[in-house]
């Protein structure tokens, strides 16, 4: 074994050359190591927010990615392939995306290599929704029911709290509710034991706070932990409303039943260590949101020992890049005038300038042009106060043609926008006017009126008109 294999917490990209090498060290690695390859949040199928043209090439990019990290596992002829929450991007993933996870799993299993997984709030069926009230089982289950690898099914909660889910208490301590099912393993020497947990839609509390694994998992000299579920201080995104669970850190500290937690749900690898336990994450294997823009998509390649980690290496894949664009809406306007009455000389003059220098359109293509190629995707993201008018002023729809064409994606958030009255319609108002929030279906009111315009057949008129509405009732009935 290399020492540049035992150095912990780094970070290389994956090269067939190195790859062969490190093939023929595996042949050499001590029999009281066990190697892992851990991933997670794949998210298969999923091409949301993408351009039509763009839907099939975004799938064929993250099927390639876990496509990486499953050809790395069998290249080391590694024990365990371990698979940490959202495989897919929904519970009812396409008959393609099924099959192609069913050849790798089949990959693995001719290679030696042993595979566990579990669920994410993807593709995992909400909290309370039994199969009888039409949710659908998680896609996990059929290949489990072929043996194709071990899936550690959601737990249901307690329906009342516990006083330990209340005060936090950890795994072990108090009087546990719902005890994890281990899974056992024997690596040479080595009886590795793993439970899964992971959370669902619907679900509140520390879910560590009402689960103990079962006693046997206590003769196993390895214990993993794979988790799927938001932990406290990790990460940029804001948990989803669907997602209300939360792992404390100091219950991951207190909590000594398992030596190693194996975890999914962020979006950037991680490594480490809450009191006597290793916590490491994976991140995705493909950007999916814009929270971490300046993380790497990959996967985690382990060796693990009773007494530590010997290893821990962040294998990088191919991916597009992610590049995010704040405009705020004082850089497209002049500041509005302080004071009651007409604008002064001075505004009047920052506004021709303004004017002189381009339309707020043009100003967010001139900044959107050197960020965009046809491997980045672009976040543009709009903040701050405008009038109507001035929303009027901006042609979203040409700067997303102008994205599809130029780059790989475009996505706007305009969540940080709020709309505020005209000048006119403020003074006469006076100071009890209220700003007003600017919403998604007046974007696409606006939008469908501007494609209605501009039509020219009666026909093509007609279908326009009748598609807003639809799409208008279908917006109100999600809200």
């Amino acid at each position: 074994m290399t020492e540049e294999l035992v150095e912990e917490g780094s970070d290389k990209r994956l090269d067939p050359e190195q790859q062969a090498n490190e093939e023929q060290d595996a042949v050499s690695r001590p029999r009281d190591v066990i190697t892992v390859v851990l991933t997670a949040d794949n998210h298969l199928g999923a091409a949301a927010g993408q351009p039509m043209r763009r839907r099939e090439e975004r799938a064929r990019q993250l099927r390639h990615a876990f496509q990486q990290a499953v050809d790395f596992a069998i290249g080391q002829g590694v024990d365990l392939f371990i698979q940490a929450g959202d495989l897919f991007d929904s519970l009812n993933p396409a008959e393609h995306e099924r099959s192609f996870v069913a050849e790798r799993l089949v990959q693995l299993r001719q290679a030696g290599v042993r595979t566990f997984m579990v669920g994410g709030l993807h593709d995992t069926p909400p909290l309370g929704r039994a199969l009888a009230e039409g949710a659908l089982p998680a896609p996990h289950l059929s290949f489990a029911r072929l043996g194709a690898l071990h899936y550690f099914e959601p737990l249901s909660p307690p329906s009342r709290p516990s006083v330990a889910m209340a005060t936090g208490a950890s795994l072990g301590s108090g009087q546990p509710l719902v005890e994890l099912a281990p899974a056992f393993c024997e690596i040479g020497q080595l009886r590795v034991g793993l439970c899964g947990l992971s959370v669902r839609a619907g679900q509140e509390g520390d879910p560590l706070a009402y689960v103990r694994p079962a006693a046997e998992l206590e003769r196993a000299q390895i214990r993993i932990l794979i988790l799927h579920a938001p932990i406290e201080g990790l990460g940029t995104e804001p948990v989803p409303a669907e997602a209300q669970a939360l792992v404390s850190r100091s219950t991951l500290a207190r909590q000594t039943a398992f030596q190693y937690i194996l975890a999914g749900y962020h979006h950037a690898f991680q490594q480490l260590r809450l009191g006597q336990c290793e916590l490491i994450v994976a991140g995705p294997t493909q950007h999916i949101d814009f929270n971490d823009p300046d993380a790497e998509p990959g996967f985690v390649f382990l060796g693990l020992a009773s007494d530590g980690v010997r290893w821990c290496k962040h294998i990088t894949v191919e991916a597009v890049r992610l590049r995010r664009l704040v405009v705020p809406t004082s850089a497209l306007w002049p500041a509005p005038p302080t004071g009651a009455g007409a604008p002064s000389g001075e505004t009047e003059a920052a506004a021709s300038a303004s004017a002189t220098a381009g339309s707020p359109t043009a100003v967010i293509l001139e900044r959107l042009r050197p960020l965009c190629d046809q491997q980045t995707m672009v976040q543009l993201k709009l903040e701050g106060e405008l009038t109507r008018q001035q929303y009027h002023q901006l042609d979203l729809n040409q700067i997303r043609r102008y994205g599809e064409q130029h780059a790989f994606s475009l996505a706007i958030d305009d969540t940080a926008l709020t709309l505020m009255p005209d000048y006119e319609a403020s003074a006469s108002s006076g100071p009890a006017e209220t700003t007003e929030r600017f919403s998604p279906r007046e974007e696409l009111a606006a939008l469908a009126d501007e494609w209605i315009a501009a039509a020219s057949d009666e026909q093509e008129k007609k279908a326009l008109l009748v598609t807003k509405e639809v799409l208008l009732t279908a917006l109100d009935e999600i809200h």
